[in-house]
């Protein structure tokens, strides 16, 4: 009987470093893989997303209103050392609202809504020059972004911050943080129109 000989192939056998960086490799792999999977966004109870997006929609109608109802306005100004009379107007406003769920107990849900318009300006010496002036594209200041955020409550929504994003031809963008007195200003330089029904306005200082 012949006998036919078993040849076995040596192990391979990896330098530690070469372990080591097969390791790695592996494990930022696996990391890129987790990564990928889709995170589930916050979930609530329906009735209380129905509350928070039905009672969010009437503020947003409200403040919708608000600033469709804006007209021009005249008033004094400083301008490089010289009192003039002005006359500011606003664009029709673009109103982005935003609702989203939270996994807080606290704060189920946050609200945003993004103001966008273009703020137009004239000059004039006297108070009645200005109120006859018509505004125009040619009179454009600034682009405007408003932003406001809420927080909800389970039972109402509260006013959280705002910012001021102004953009203004061949100057540098501008962010201002907006206090509650300057949101809820009434008349067309205000936005009292998109605060929550139980914000009480700050006393003004005299």
């Amino acid at each position: 009987m012949r006998h036919q000989s078993l040849h076995i192939q040596p192990a391979v056998h990896q330098h530690p470093a070469t372990r080591l960086r097969t390791a790695l490799c592996l494990a930022a792999a696996c990391a890129a893989l987790a990564a990928c999977k889709p995170q589930s966004a916050p979930q609530q109870p329906a009735a209380a997303t129905q509350q928070a997006n039905e009672s969010f929609a009437t503020l947003v109608q409200a403040c919708t209103q608000f600033v469709a109802a804006r007209t021009p306005h005249v008033g004094k100004a400083d301008v490089a050392g010289n009192i003039v009379w002005t006359k500011t107007g606003y664009s029709p406003a673009q109103v982005q609202p935003e609702v989203m769920a939270t996994e807080s107990a606290v704060t189920p849900f946050v609200g945003k809504i993004v103001i966008k318009d273009n703020e137009a300006r004239a000059t004039a010496a006297t108070e009645a020059e200005a109120q006859a002036i018509t505004l125009t594209p040619a009179h454009l200041l600034s682009n405007r972004t408003h932003t406001f955020v809420y927080s909800f409550d389970g039972q109402q929504w509260r006013w959280q911050n705002g910012q001021r994003l102004t953009k203004i031809p061949g100057q540098n963008d501008r962010m201002d943080e907006l206090a509650l007195t300057e949101v809820s200003a009434p008349g067309p330089q205000g936005f009292a129109g998109c605060l929550p029904a139980n914000i009480t306005p700050p006393a003004a200082t005299k």
